[in-house]
């Protein structure tokens, strides 16, 4: 976690020459767990985490919520309508405290009752958590829901001694304000009736506003904590939690067909929808392009399972398959699960790409297909720029190429032994290594299962012939001839592209 975020950090307070209590969230930055900040724009988030794009080099990154400090991470979450609206849920500075145990980081948010003795003692929720000053690690401020931190009555305590509202009729409804937002309206009711008694508020009109609101809460308190499930649900995020929030909702609408609170209903189940819907887009679309990989492994060790096969199987049936799994491991049905696929271009997360190639099997397809929407010059071009990159910058290019090597290998021994005969593409199917059959098979299937969309393609020059389509060789008369390049067959490429 540690070095993660040491990668992830691509500046800190001390290098912006400001102290923690100095800075504070901007529209652009986000503060890390260890406290310090990433310099970055928000793509797309959800209950697991969110996507940035970092300011210094352009670059994507995919974040859990546990990687950024609860305060940062309660900031975004609000900016991004996944945590309840502010002025439903009233918000606390608490502390943050963390430590270590066996080992394991930890942390704990909460009040320190008493910040001098040891071991410090952290409160929440009436309960004290003692951790040993060695332990410790750090402590800062945060804002948190108040109904994580305080009992009713430690926050009853706690909003008297903040308000102090006296004879002060205006303060005293501002006590009440907040006690309704906790949902204490028996203590809200008391200090509003005594603001009436009082008579001396600046606006008198507010009292009685106030006394409806509570009235209409109170009336509605067993819905109130039914939406409030909802967006404990929605805010949460998870597939658990979203199949329990759906509940919630059918529970809403079976119990209060006719609610007053039917416009505040309306907008958590929008906005829990909305969540749901932009989750399970980035899960599919993930989940789809990992399944490609493992259908076709399980698929090409089958007996039997011809190059026509594989065709006939990725046209046909690995999609369906594809769907079923899906719908099982994330408890959709096969129709969202499909929906979830045919929406994920309007998702980020939906949009990343995967690398697939034909390998050493691209000439299968035949010269005009693997130069479709490539240009033999840039591909030229290219291999040229490829060849000056150091080993390892990319691995697909290095695990691809490596396949190739063996196959050149096998081809070679082979002739070598005699054994060289016309080579058709059932052959190369039947001799090739399973490792190469699943490359091609995945990248068929992405091409031409009609699932996928292909974001960019190129062909690289065939390494055995370097693009010319035949090698030279020497005939049994001692004479210099050019054959055909066993390894591409003459088509000089090998392809390879992205698609999402």
């Amino acid at each position: 976690m540690q070095r993660l975020l040491s990668l992830l950090a691509v500046t800190t307070f001390a290098l912006l020459g400001l102290s923690l209590s100095t800075v504070s969230l901007s529209a652009q930055s986000l503060q890390l767990a260890d406290g310090r900040v990433l310099l970055a724009s928000v793509v797309d988030a959800d209950g697991d985490g969110l996507r940035v794009r970092r300011l210094d080099n352009g670059g994507l990154l995919d974040l859990r919520w546990g990687h950024l400090s609860t305060s940062s991470a309660t900031t975004w979450k609000r900016k991004l309508n996944l945590i309840g609206e502010a002025q439903n849920e009233l918000m606390v500075l608490a502390d943050e405290v963390h430590y270590e145990t066996n080992g394991r980081n930890q942390s704990i948010i909460g009040r320190i009752i008493d910040a001098t003795g040891d071991p410090l003692i952290v409160q929440v929720k009436g309960v004290p958590y003692r951790i040993a000053r060695s332990d410790l690690k750090r402590a800062q401020k945060v804002e948190v829901p108040a109904i994580q931190v305080f009992t009713k009555d430690e926050f009853y305590q706690d909003a008297l001694d903040r308000h102090a509202p006296g004879d002060n009729a205006d303060k005293q409804m501002l006590l009440a304000e907040d006690l309704i937002k906790f949902r204490d309206y028996d203590r809200a009711a008391y200090h509003l009736n005594k603001a009436k008694e009082l008579d001396n508020a600046t606006d008198k009109r507010r009292v009685d506003t106030l006394i409806d609101r509570l009235n209409r809460f109170k009336a509605a308190a067993k819905e109130l904590g039914m939406l409030e499930q909802i967006q404990i649900s929605r805010s949460r995020g998870g597939i658990k939690n979203f199949k329990k929030g759906r509940e919630w909702i059918a529970k809403f609408e079976q119990e209060f067909p006719k609610t007053k609170l039917k416009a505040e209903f309306d907008r958590a189940k929008t906005r829990f929808e909305e969540a749901r819907t932009r989750f399970f887009t980035g899960k599919v679309a993930d989940q789809w392009r990992r399944s490609i990989r493992s259908m076709a492994t399980k698929q090409v060790g089958s007996e039997g399972f011809t190059l026509q096969a594989a065709k006939d199987y990725a046209q046909n049936e690995m999609s369906k398959a594809i769907v079923v799994s899906l719908s099982k491991s994330l408890e959709l049905t096969p129709e969202e699960t499909e929906q979830m696929w045919s929406n994920r271009k309007s998702h980020p997360t939906g949009r990343r790409t995967e690398h697939f190639n034909y390998g050493i099997g691209s000439w299968v397809l035949g010269e005009k297909e693997i130069l479709k929407d490539t240009s033999a010059g840039k591909a030229t071009a290219k291999a040229k720029a490829n060849k000056k990159e150091p080993s390892g910058k990319d691995r697909d290019i290095e695990r691809f190429a490596k396949l190739l090597r063996q196959a050149m290998e096998r081809r070679r021994s082979a002739q070598s032994q005699g054994e060289q005969k016309q080579l058709t593409p059932e052959a190369w199917w039947e001799d090739a290594s399973k490792g190469e059959r699943v490359s091609w098979l995945r990248s068929y299937y992405a091409e031409f299962g009609g699932q996928m969309v292909v974001d960019y393609a190129s062909a690289q020059q065939c390494i055995s012939c370097y693009g010319e389509g035949s090698t030279p060789e020497v005939d049994g008369q001692g004479k210099p001839v050019r054959k055909k390049c066993f390894l591409c067959q003459g088509t000089k490429w090998t392809r390879s592209f992205k698609a999402y």
